[in-house]
């Protein structure tokens, strides 16, 4: 566009340029012709008779220039807009010898007209058509719009050349995080290259940055349960039943969070292939399941929905939904169904809800809601981020939201992918 925009420019201030020129000056070539043909005309009528010059002068009109022979040598006032083309066509007139032009506007716009003096009293009348038209917007018209066509399709091809590294790199630095990495080739203008060289490199040093903290973290946990096992075991030679419970109570929280953690690095270290599942049926069981055990749970959709993801992962997804539900809500209502958008799940109870400002921060690994979770709720704050992370990698958009009714309201949507059975 921008380059189309200059040439439309450059045409345009040409041709106000070029317009406004030709309003006071001829072609010196034409009127070159012109003087010539009217020097000779002049010179052939006055060797001929009278009588026979208005045929004659008919017999010399021309398209580009038309005659009529006068006896009388009644001349028209010039006008100022004349005086210019009249310097310009008296100088050519002049080197053939002959003087007296007088010029005029016909009532056509852009023809000009004048008289000559033969020499014996009478006066030879001439017009040329289209002497002081303005023809240079005619004339660019067309090679206006072939220029600016060519410059369109070359800047179109030269845009899709650029953008097509830019659009690589746009879905790379969009997939970092969510899987495997995928290096940028780098090719495309130098610039680009060097942006494709330093995205790769980036890349490299967050991969490294996430492994070491994922290994660390893991060993960390799994080292600690042999300390636990430990306590766990000392704890039951404990005389003190009050103190043996508590140590107890203690030594669960702690092995609790070490699952989480090790949960947690496990799914990022380690994705699930993709299969074709019954999601309808997963939420069923998970539902009979929390209703067999005495909680108040409901499921609400069909029978059977076929969709292409990941079983273990889907599973531990709304694993964490219901129980996060069941124990700060005590119900939790389960819904599927299919919508223009795509296949959604919502998972829904009459709790407490979360804050409005904590809505996006629970979603965070190891964030928790003080004011919802004490720490005899055992949670580590890697229920929700757990969900995010597997929602994201099939996919998915995970909302949160405050029902108005009170409580929270849980909804995953798949644009694309799961469909119902």
């Amino acid at each position: 566009m921008v380059l189309l925009a200059a040439v439309l420019l450059e045409f345009t201030g040409s041709t106000v340029f070029y317009e406004q020129a030709e309003t006071y000056s001829a072609d010196n070539a034409h009127l070159a012709r012109t003087a010539e043909q009217l020097a000779t005309d002049v010179r052939l009528l006055s060797v001929t008779p009278k009588d026979h010059r208005t045929l004659l002068a008919g017999m010399l009109s021309t398209s580009d220039l038309r005659l009529e022979w006068r006896p009388d040598a009644t001349v028209e006032p010039e006008t100022a807009q004349m005086h210019r083309l009249h310097r310009q066509l008296g100088k050519q007139l002049l080197a053939y010898g002959r003087q007296g032009l007088m010029l005029h506007e016909p009532g056509q716009a852009g023809d000009v007209s004048g008289v000559l003096p033969i020499g014996d009293g009478s006066v030879l009348d001439f017009t040329s058509p289209g002497m002081m038209a303005r023809h240079t917007v005619t004339r660019g018209l067309l090679s206006a719009a072939i220029l600016a066509g060519c410059v369109l399709l070359a800047a179109a091809m030269l845009v899709h050349t650029l953008s097509l590294p830019l659009r690589a790199l746009a879905r790379v630095a969009d997939a970092i995080g969510r899987g495997p990495q995928v290096p940028v080739l780098e090719y495309g203008p130098r610039e680009v290259r060097h942006l494709a060289r330093a995205m790769n490199a980036m890349q490299s040093r967050i991969s490294r940055l996430i492994a070491d903290r994922t290994e660390a973290l893991a060993a960390v946990s799994h080292d600690l349960r042999t300390p636990l096992s430990r306590l766990r075991l000392r704890a039951g030679f404990l005389d003190d039943a009050d103190v043996q419970g508590a140590i107890e109570a203690d030594l669960d929280e702690m092995e609790a969070m070490v699952d989480s953690v090790l949960s947690y690095l496990a799914g990022e270290s380690h994705p699930e292939p993709v299969r074709i599942i019954d999601l309808a049926a997963l939420l069923a069981t998970l539902v009979d399941e929390a209703a067999d055990a005495g909680r108040n749970a409901h499921f609400i959709g069909p029978d059977h929905a076929s969709a292409r993801l990941r079983p273990l992962a889907t599973k531990r997804v709304f694993a964490n939904l219901l129980s996060n539900a069941l124990a700060y809500a005590g119900n939790v209502v389960v819904t599927l169904a299919r919508t223009p958008d795509g296949m959604r799940v919502m998972v829904e109870d009459d709790g407490p809800g979360i804050p409005d400002a904590e809505l996006e921060r629970v979603l965070t690994p190891f964030y928790r809601v003080e004011a919802s979770r004490g720490r005899a709720t055992g949670g580590l704050g890697l229920g929700l981020a757990i969900v995010q992370r597997e929602v994201e990698r099939d996919g998915g958009i995970l909302t949160l939201e405050n029902r108005s009714e009170g409580g929270l309201r849980v909804s995953i949507l798949w644009p694309e992918g799961p469909t119902p059975g």
